[in-house]
C-alpha cells in the first residue's frame, strides 16, 4: 500500500514538472501512467485491509465502508484539486492579460473556456489572449498538482506510522464455522 500511495505522489509530480502548453496532454501521460500504476498498487491492499478488519458476517459493513470512503475521498480530492487549478488560473491571468481590451480580459479572468469564447471578439488580440489563457491553466494545474503531492505525503506518512499491519487478519473467523462437527 505504502508503495501504491508513494507512485501515486510521484505521478502528481511528473505531472507538475512537465506539464507544458505546447505539448498538451503527451506532457502529462508519463504523471498519469504512474500514478495509475500508484493507485492500481494502493487500492487493492487498502480494500483488503477494510474487509480483513472485520469477520466474515459483517463482510457487508466492510464493502459499504471502502465504497464510500473511495467514492468520498474521490469526490473531495477532485473537488479540492479543481478548486486549487481555478484559484491558480485566476491567479496567474492578470498579469499576462496586458493591453488585452478589458471586455475580453475580464471573461478570460472567470476561466478557460470564457477566455477561448472571448477571442472571437478580440481582435488581434485574440492570439495573445489565447496563450494567456493557457499558460495561466498550466500555472494552475501545477499548483493543484504540487499541493495533491503535499497530500500524498501525509497520507504516506500517517499509513507508514498507522497504517494496516501485513501481519494475519485481525478478525477472528465466526464462531459458527468454527464449531466443526464430524458424524460417522
Amino acid at each position: 500500500m505504502t508503495a501504491g500511495i508513494g507512485l501515486t505522489g510521484v505521478g502528481l509530480a511528473l505531472m507538475a514538472l512537465f506539464v507544458s502548453v505546447e505539448d498538451g496532454y503527451r506532457s502529462i501521460l508519463p504523471g498519469i501512467l504512474v500514478m495509475g500504476l500508484g493507485m492500481g498498487l494502493s487500492m487493492v491492499p487498502s480494500t483488503e485491509a477494510i474487509t480483513r478488519s472485520l469477520p466474515r458476517h459483517k463482510q457487508g459493513v466492510a464493502s459499504a465502508l471502502n465504497d464510500v470512503t473511495r467514492e468520498f475521498g474521490t469526490a473531495l480530492g477532485v473537488a479540492m484539486l479543481g478548486a486549487l487549478l481555478s484559484a491558480g488560473y485566476r491567479d496567474a491571468i492578470d498579469d499576462r492579460l496586458r493591453g488585452v481590451p478589458q471586455g475580453p480580459a475580464d471573461a478570460a479572468r472567470e476561466g478557460i473556456a470564457n477566455a477561448v469564447q472571448a477571442s472571437g471578439g478580440a481582435g488581434p488580440y485574440a492570439r495573445d489572449l489565447i496563450d494567456a489563457a493557457r499558460r495561466s491553466y498550466v500555472d494552475g494545474w501545477q499548483q493543484a498538482m504540487w499541493i495533491g503531492v503535499a497530500v500524498m505525503g501525509v497520507l504516506l506518512v500517517c499509513i507508514v506510522l498507522r497504517g494496516p499491519e501485513d501481519a494475519a487478519p485481525a478478525a477472528a473467523p465466526d464462531e459458527a464455522e468454527e464449531r466443526v462437527v464430524i458424524r460417522t
